[in-house]
C-alpha cells in the first residue's frame, strides 16, 4: 500500500524521488505506533524489539521492489 501511495504522490506531484521515500518512512512510522500501541501493549519487550528488527527489513525491501515494479511499468 506504501508503495502504491508513493507511485501516486511521485505521479500526482511530478517532483524527486524523495517524496516517495518519504511516503515510506511516514506509514512505517504510523504503522509501528500502531502496532506498539495496540497489539503489542503486555508483549516483553525482548519479543517485540525482534518483531521490529525482524519486520523492518521485509518492510523496506518489499517497498522498494514494488516501488520499482510499479515506475518500471509506468502505472
Amino acid at each position: 500500500m506504501a508503495a502504491f501511495a508513493a507511485e501516486g504522490v511521485f505521479r500526482v506531484l511530478g517532483s524527486d524521488y524523495t517524496d516517495g521515500l518519504l511516503v515510506g518512512v511516514l506509514v512505517y512510522l504510523a504503522s509501528y505506533y500502531l502496532a506498539r500501541y495496540t497489539w503489542f501493549r503486555n508483549v516483553e519487550p525482548e519479543k517485540v524489539s525482534k518483531v521490529y528488527s525482524t519486520g523492518i527489513g521485509g518492510y523496506v525491501l518489499l517497498f522498494i521492489f514494488v516501488w520499482i515494479l510499479l515506475f518500471t511499468l509506468g502505472v
